[in-house]
């Protein structure tokens, strides 16, 4: 026999089933029609061509990279870079921030406790449930708690804006490592110029001794009465010239001693004390095994291209949920008196618990909105990566070409070099045989002088393509393991990112 109580309590819980359904069914809002449209592309699908498909197999590079050039000064730049560049300390603050977003993201999954004391002096009505003596008089009314607030997040959605929150984190550390390679390229770009200017003023001094030469030559011919005084203007012409040349080599110099000392950190005195490099790189260059898949792991740009995707997809997610009521668990337990002399009696306890559901019921379609903004968020995400890929492809090709072809190029000016070399000393031994004249000796050595020149030129190339290859490869970023990321090399192998690993917040 069902008491009149329990009758009472068995038509409320069918009410509250009732509107529970009823909240459910207004909240089943079609979602069909959105969905992603772009699908990752799969590095293995693209045809790498002839330059990377030819190039032999290598480890990939260390994280001391440029170590291979043999030069203790570039490293001490590179390491106090590393240490003090305000550019790469930047781009670590950002890292810090997106962090402290993604804790401060992650605390919305989390129960919220609080605790609460008020006392306040007040007049009480006396029309309202305020008993004698209170009411029409004025005391204390207080009150201590203690309160709890947990969003149940049945459907997912903060967990989601979460875990979306921590691969943007992820992206900015995956672009801090970019700036970090980018500066370590930047330096070793400058100080490859800096050694080229250097192996320039060599060149520029030895022209212009040469020069000086011709007028000597030239004027002891107008002493001499075999000459004539426009000889000795034509070769005094050039003279200016090439003083002006080494001016402005040396002006090149200066400036780039202030560019690497601003890149690593330093002032430009510091700049003044940097001495000649003393490069070197005497190995041919060739590419890691597996490259296509690899480098999606190892290119840092990519890499933050890739954690992006995954956050969209988490955004979309976030967005899904939305369509879903929200439960909040609420309760509270503590005292409340009138006056303080029975505030922490058991007749002043109070206490109370339930669930909190809230469903906007119509939204005009803010919510599809919602979701169709996010889903475009996601397919933009997937084709910048997309495009991205396929420019590091390009990178590393280009580069590649670049190098082989450098390295054909300076067999033939050393070939040219070695012939030029031969001429003049042929020319030498000609004029102290009395078989020609000084000038014939002097024509040989500009025409060495010229191909030094070249020569210099294409081992610049030669030291600048290799730190650019490594760039394009990564250089010696860790991503796995690197600040606690972690990123699943397979994921980048399915349609949707969804499907890749992601370090959770512990």
């Amino acid at each position: 026999m069902t008491t009149p109580k329990l009758a009472v309590v068995s038509k409320s819980l069918s009410k509250l089933g009732l509107g529970f359904s009823l909240i459910l069914l207004a909240g089943c809002v079609s979602m069909s029609g959105i969905s992603p449209q772009a699908e990752l592309v799969k590095p293995e699908s693209l045809n790498t061509g002839k330059a990377i498909t030819a190039a032999a197999h290598i480890a990939w590079p260390k994280e001391d990279w440029w170590k291979i050039y043999h030069d203790p000064q570039l490293d001490s730049l590179i390491a106090k870079a590393v240490e003090g560049s305000p550019t790469l300390n930047a781009a670590k603050a950002r890292v810090a921030l997106t962090q402290a977003i993604a804790d401060s993201m992650h605390a919305e999954t989390l129960p919220n406790i609080s605790g609460n004391v008020s006392v306040i002096r007040e007049r009480f009505t006396e029309l309202q449930f305020i008993p004698p003596p209170w009411g029409g008089h004025t005391d204390w009314n207080n009150k201590a708690a203690i309160s709890l607030a947990h969003d149940l997040d049945l459907w997912g959605r903060q967990e989601s804006i979460w875990r979306g929150s921590l691969d943007e984190s992820k992206a900015v550390a995956a672009e801090m490592q970019q700036v970090k390679l980018g500066l370590e390229s930047a330096i070793i770009r400058s100080y490859v110029q800096l050694a080229m200017e250097f192996e320039a003023r060599d060149i520029a001094e030895e022209h212009q001794a040469q020069l000086k030469e011709r007028t000597a030559i030239a004027r002891r011919a107008l002493a001499a009465g075999i000459g004539t005084q426009m000889e000795v203007i034509e070769t005094e012409t050039p003279l200016p010239t090439a003083h002006a040349h080494i001016e402005a080599i040396n002006t090149r110099i200066d400036l780039l001693r202030h560019q690497l000392a601003a890149l690593s950190g330093q002032g430009p005195g510091a700049g003044e004390m940097i001495q000649r490099p003393k490069m070197s790189l005497d190995h041919l260059v060739g590419l890691p095994d597996q490259l296509p898949a690899n480098l999606i792991g190892r290119r840092p740009d990519v890499l933050a291209y890739r954690w992006r995707v995954e956050a969209a997809s988490h955004n979309i997610e976030g967005a899904k949920a939305a369509f879903y009521p929200n439960i909040n668990l609420l309760a509270f337990v503590g005292f409340q008196a009138l006056g303080f002399s029975q505030l922490l009696s058991s007749a002043a306890g109070i206490a109370g618990v339930g669930p909190a559901v809230s469903l906007p019921i119509f939204d005009g379609g803010r919510r599809r909105g919602n979701l169709s903004a996010k889903t475009a968020a996601y397919d933009l995400a997937v084709e910048n990566y997309n495009e991205a890929v396929i420019r590091a492809l390009q990178d590393v090709s280009d580069q590649l070409v670049i190098l082989q072809s450098n390295i054909k190029q300076r067999k033939d000016v050393a070939l040219a070099l070695a012939t030029a070399y031969k001429a003049h000393t042929l020319a030498e031994k000609s004029y102290h045989a009395g078989l020609t004249n000084y000038q014939h000796v002097l024509d040989t050595h500009a025409i060495v002088l010229r191909q030094q020149e070249i020569a210099t030129q294409l081992e610049a190339v030669w030291l600048d393509g290799y730190a650019n290859l490594m760039r394009a490869l990564g250089g010696g970023t860790i991503v796995n393991g690197t600040d606690g990321y972690h990123f699943d090399e397979q994921g980048v192998e399915q349609s949707l990112p969804a499907n890749s690993t992601v370090t959770e917040h512990k």
